[in-house]
């Protein structure tokens, strides 16, 4: 996300605003009673008819549906049921770029939780005040000049000023705006107190590379404003994409790394551009494949952070232009051999190692080319059971004539890891279930960034092949992350290359042997 000065909206740009709003919002004077009535009875149960009937400025002029990740997050804050011990809902709307997040979390909810009289106040946070300014502005102009919303659910705006960030409707429902850096000023308006607040792109590359900053934001959020929102009933909305593996959002989420847990009790609707599941845009309605496609390779890796809310690390040694994505799945009875290799760490806390096994499979091209193809990643701080059942799992799903050998490094073998293993296998028998097996790898290593640096000439050659089916794994993210990060002096984790290299060794010992010529003919007699 580019570092841009954000300057408060002109008055000329404003009013240019309204009138497209007043224009796209026309009554129909000839109308019947009965045709009112039955289009304000379905916008009120559906989100996605409401927005395209009296939002339409926000949709290239009725051509585009709400996708349904939108409605959802609208249903879940505004029809989802909430239990009377626990009224108050925190949502997350991790989002990719060019997705509407500040429209629909900033305009289109709040504007339907007026039209069924539900809003009781406003609360907005931008990344300073003239940015949540410029987005409260907007909502003042659908309260002042949507005509059809107006004729339907009566004229709302009554006193104040987008520009001063503060304004109140005709009922005292008021909207404040204020900057990360602020906190909100008198947040009730008489017996009113605010029951909904919204966050949107509140991270930019600065304060992300400052977790003292970005920890301060977050205090803010869940502090003063959150705890500004009524008790009975508040709702947070949290909107924008992660542009930092340790960002405000992903703190507000929780799992800022893999395997760490996500806050308690929050909707986390986390969409990528392109869904992994189907190889399909999320927002079809809107965007084609191609397109996505298209910007994403222009960007090149940023355009990964955008749309598809990946890190960029990038490396030193090991570098982006190294990592090389193909289909693997359909390779697994061609491989050579597969090893999957487990670097254990000796503890489990925030500040231990990482549990890593790296499963990498060997090809044997008809060129005489041999590759090394990374099929599956498990990088997290977990118990090594975890570990454990990963491998299991992935054992489970081979199919009949392929076969894992899985490694682990001699000192690792410790009791610890043999009861945890044994644990592991009793349950798998009682189960019914084929037993695991790790072996010890014995090989005499030297030093751990010697060995990982050497690797280093074999990515300059293209020999390593990353599989396309788990680009979007947090695990092959995270392996992947560790080895960029591996340079002189580092003192990042470095758990995942160094299974790797084990892998390696491991694998390329089943590498064919090019040069070798058999030789065949009668043995010849040996004189005494």
């Amino acid at each position: 996300m580019a570092n841009k000065v954000i300057e408060r909206r002109t008055y000329d740009d404003w009013k240019l605003f309204c009138e497209q709003t007043q224009d796209s919002t026309t009554v129909n004077i000839s109308e019947t009673k009965w045709d009112q009535d039955a289009r304000i009875k379905r916008a009120l149960k559906d989100y996605g008819f409401f927005f395209m009937t009296y939002l339409s400025v926000y949709t290239d002029e009725g051509k585009t549906e709400c996708a349904d990740f939108q409605i959802n997050l609208a249903n879940e804050v505004e029809l989802k049921p909430r239990p009377e011990s626990d009224p108050n809902k925190i949502a997350i709307a991790e989002w990719p770029r060019e997705h509407a997040k500040s429209v629909h979390t900033v305009i289109g909810i709040p504007m339907w939780k007026i039209a069924r009289r539900t809003l009781t106040g406003m609360l907005l946070m931008g990344k300073n005040e003239d940015d949540a300014c410029n987005l409260l502005s907007d909502i003042q102009a659908q309260l002042q000049f949507n005509a059809l919303f107006i004729h339907d659910f009566g004229e709302q705006f009554n006193f104040g000023d987008w520009q001063d960030g503060d304004f109140t409707t005709k009922e005292g429902i008021r909207f404040l705006a204020f900057g990360r850096d602020q906190s909100p000023r008198g947040a009730r308006k008489g017996q009113l107190r605010p029951n909904y607040g919204a966050c949107d792109d509140v991270d930019d590359d600065d304060i992300v590379n400052n977790q003292k900053r970005v920890k301060k934001v977050i205090k803010k959020i869940m502090g003063a404003m959150f705890f500004a929102l009524d008790t009975r009933g508040g709702t947070l909305v949290v909107a924008g994409n992660r542009i930092h593996a340790q960002s405000i959002l992903a703190h507000m989420v929780g799992d800022i790394k893999p395997g760490a847990p996500k806050r308690d009790g929050i909707y986390h609707s986390k969409i990528f551009a392109i869904d992994p599941k189907t190889g399909q845009p999320a927002w079809w309605q809107r965007y084609t494949l191609a397109m996505i496609n298209s910007k994403v390779k222009a960007a090149g890796i940023y355009g990964r952070t955008e749309f598809f809310h990946e890190n960029h690390v990038e490396g030193e040694l090991f570098k982006d232009s190294y990592i090389h994505w193909i289909k693997m799945w359909h390779l697994l009875k061609q491989y050579s051999m597969i090893i999957g290799y487990f670097d254990p760490s000796f503890e489990n806390n925030p500040t231990s190692d990482f549990k890593a096994v790296r499963v990498w499979a060997g090809l044997s091209k008809a060129s005489g080319d041999w590759e090394r193809h990374c099929l599956k990643s498990f990088v997290r701080r977990v118990p090594i059971i975890d570990a454990f059942e990963f491998m299991s799992a992935l054992n489970d799903k081979l199919p009949g004539g392929v076969g894992i050998l899985w490694y682990i490094e001699k000192q690792f073998s410790t009791k610890p890891f043999r009861d945890a293993l044994t644990t592991h296998n009793k349950n798998r028998k009682a189960e019914g279930k084929k037993e695991l097996v790790v072996l010890e790898d014995t090989t005499d290593k030297i030093n751990k960034y010697m060995r990982i640096a050497q690797m280093q000439p074999s990515y300059i050659n293209g020999e390593n092949f990353y599989n396309q089916d788990e680009m979007y794994n947090p695990d092959m993210i995270e392996g992947n992350n560790q080895l960029k990060g591996i340079e002189p002096g580092y003192q990042t984790p470095d758990d995942s290359p160094d299974a790797d290299q084990g892998a390696w060794n491991l694998l390329d010992q089943h590498k064919p042997q090019a040069n070798f010529k058999p030789i065949i003919g009668k043995p010849k007699k040996r004189g005494w």
